[in-house]
């Protein structure tokens, strides 16, 4: 068969084929198109995804295991002696070469005071507590104060005794340890409070009793 013939032949068995789709794309076209867009612009499920580049930023700041607050990171605490601080022979000077850390903001109208935390040791007749010193104009030691606690208050009773003189006063209240000092006005000028806290605990040997101390210049 010549090549015209098998031309003729295939065009006939394309036109039923022609004829019986066109209706449809016809008819659906607009449909028909938008499904194809939509196909097209819907990102790939989610299995197909490539790896997507990390956006650039900049490096996030190395995180300090041992934060400000942390004991690793702040300066280390001294052992101050009881013996040692309750003086009024000291400075500022003194105050802040002897701490790492000095709360200064203590001021009232006629003292300026400098408050440090103290531990005398790890004994039970030492002292843990806050210990302030208050300065008149003329930079003297006026007055000190310390509150805290003690595992034996022995120690610190001998020393206020025999350096600034205090002496037992007798208290209506049984669970209360009283030493004082009177002033030319008759009036407890210095005064030395102990009572044992509210639950003793044989475990934390330093915090057996609480401490109220002030100690005023005569």
């Amino acid at each position: 068969m010549s090549k015209k013939v098998f031309r003729w032949l295939g065009l006939y068995l394309l036109i039923p084929a022609v004829v019986a789709l066109a209706p449809a794309v016809l008819y659906s076209g607009p449909q028909w198109w938008s499904h194809v867009t939509t196909m097209v612009s819907r990102p790939p499920a989610e299995g197909n995804l490539e790896p997507a580049a990390p956006a650039w930023s900049e490096p996030a700041a190395s995180a300090n295991p041992a934060g400000p607050s942390s004991p690793a990171a702040s300066d280390p605490l001294p052992v101050s002696p009881i013996e040692e601080v309750l003086r009024f022979d000291v400075s500022p000077t003194w105050i802040l070469r002897q701490w790492p850390r000095v709360s200064a903001g203590l001021g009232d109208l006629r003292l300026q005071g400098y408050r440090v935390p103290l531990v005398s040791g790890t004994a039970e007749d030492d002292l843990a507590g806050a210990l302030t010193y208050y300065f008149n104009p003329q930079q003297q030691v006026e007055r000190i104060t310390f509150s805290g606690t003690t595992g034996d208050p022995r120690r610190l009773i001998r020393c206020v005794a025999t350096r600034f003189g205090l002496v037992r006063r007798p208290t209506n209240d049984p669970g209360i340890i009283l030493y004082e000092v009177l002033g030319p006005d008759r009036q407890p000028q210095s005064t030395l409070c102990i009572r044992p806290v509210p639950v003793v605990k044989a475990s934390d040997a330093l915090a057996r009793f609480n401490v109220a101390l002030t100690l005023q210049r005569l």
